[in-house]
């Protein structure tokens, strides 16, 4: 941290390393593709018994639940990067017109 206070970043490393951000998104979002096609693939598979019923009142709900929270992670992944590099061209930006401002002697 600088001596007046504030914070500093390397925009273009923060740039590359929210890259990760875009990676894990991926890999999450082929790992709900593998779940939910292994899960529609066994169908509702607990049968239409009692037990069975009994069963699916809990885990249908619950499973749809996780599916979403899935759905939405990835989702929020992709957001943190998007602001992550809006955040750093902002900065870059801020960065020039002070750099041009000083140059000018203004």
């Amino acid at each position: 941290m600088p001596d007046g206070g504030g914070f500093t970043a390397e925009p273009d490393a923060v740039l590359r390393a929210s890259n990760g951000l875009v990676t894990a998104a991926d890999g999450l979002e082929n790992a709900l593709k593998t779940l939910q096609g292994a899960l529609d693939a066994q169908g509702e598979c607990w049968g239409n018994d009692d037990s069975g019923k009994e069963f699916a009142k809990d885990y249908v709900p619950g499973s749809q639940g996780a599916l979403e929270g899935f759905a939405n992670l990835v989702q929020g992944l992709r957001g943190m990067q998007q602001n992550v590099d809006k955040s750093m061209k902002a900065l870059s930006g801020a960065d020039e017109d002070v750099t041009s401002q000083l140059s000018k002697g203004q």
